[in-house]
């Protein structure tokens, strides 16, 4: 799948150096730790793909070896692990961690979703027409200031907010599907970039003018790329969870995506510490359910033991 390729791990080297793991033929990002010398690794954003989940273990001395203080990941519920082998390779952190919604894609197409996001598609249509894009690199610039407007709106920082260079290449990838709506006069209200894998398929992101949220095209353009999967024979599409780093059924995302879903699965949190004396002086005495400790955004200044320099994490 897109996530799990080379290529995906290299758009996001503005966020850290991509380093593949031999074992279980996945990637992960080694991530400087402001104010020190020290890296830890992190899965590429948003789900970490593997091929063998069996072969993480083998691949914890490989980081070690790289100098990784932690290593933290949040799997692909499509993908290939068991709890079982998460709990024995992940012994400080391995937990369900957020419900995502999926759809099934072998029914009649014409019948997704509930008779509200049905009805909603519908009236989309009478503001914007959905389109597959034949080629989505040759629309990275249309996307891009569409996704510009997303940060604005939703203050998106870290590694949700991909750079337009990101984008260049993710639109590359093989497997991607963009969609677009457009209005009578060609201008675009809105995108949406999904990845699909033989039989499965995955909803990336999504992001819309002011117009195009004011029309609910992105009822319209969901409704189309579930089509198109369905016609290129994808099963089973992940539209992802809902905001926060909680599960929260009740939030706008995951309302609209309930609508869309016909069952649900968990992605599971997964930590390792990798240098446990690093990491003790890393984290202090900081008392936290967030993994890696030293990380936890609550915590609004970190006072790092080595050389005692505070730091923003």
């Amino acid at each position: 799948m897109s996530y799990q390729l080379t290529e995906y791990a290299h758009s996001l080297a503005e966020f850290g150096s991509p380093l593949r793991l031999p074992y279980s033929q996945a990637h992960v990002l080694l991530r400087p730790i402001p104010g020190t010398e020290w890296v830890d690794a992190v899965g590429c954003y948003p789900l970490f793909a593997c091929r063998d989940a069996a072969g993480l273990a083998r691949d914890l001395p490989v980081l070690r070896e790289a100098g990784a203080v932690s290593l933290t990941l949040v799997t692909d519920p499509l993908g290939p692990f068991e709890p079982l082998i998460l709990e024995s390779t992940f012994e400080t952190v391995a937990r369900p961690f957020k419900v995502h919604y999926l759809v099934d894609l072998t029914g009649d197409p014409e019948r997704l979703g509930s008779a509200h996001h049905q009805r909603d598609a519908r009236r989309s249509a009478r503001f914007a027409v959905c389109e597959v894009c034949e080629n989505p690199a040759d629309h990275h610039e249309q996307w891009s200031r569409l996704y510009d407007n997303l940060i604005a709106r939703h203050g998106i920082i870290g590694e949700a907010k991909f750079s337009p260079a990101a984008f260049r290449q993710q639109l590359r990838l093989p497997g991607v599907l963009l969609v677009r709506a457009v209005d009578v006069e060609r201008q675009v209200l809105g995108m949406q970039i999904w990845f699909a894998e033989g039989n499965r398929g995955w909803h990336h992101l999504g992001a819309y003018s002011d117009r195009g949220y004011r029309a609910g095209v992105s009822y319209g353009l969901t409704a189309c790329a579930l089509k198109e999967l369905a016609a290129d024979g994808v099963q089973v599409a992940n539209l992802g969870g809902g905001t926060g780093l909680n599960t929260d059924t009740q939030d706008g995302l995951s309302r609209f995506k309930q609508g869309w879903s016909t069952h649900t699965a968990e992605s599971w949190l997964c930590g390792a510490i990798l240098n446990p004396s690093a990491y003790a002086q890393l984290a202090g005495s900081r008392r936290t359910d967030y993994f890696p400790a030293y990380r936890d955004p609550s915590a609004v200044e970190n006072i790092l033991v080595s050389g005692g320099s505070p730091c923003l994490c």
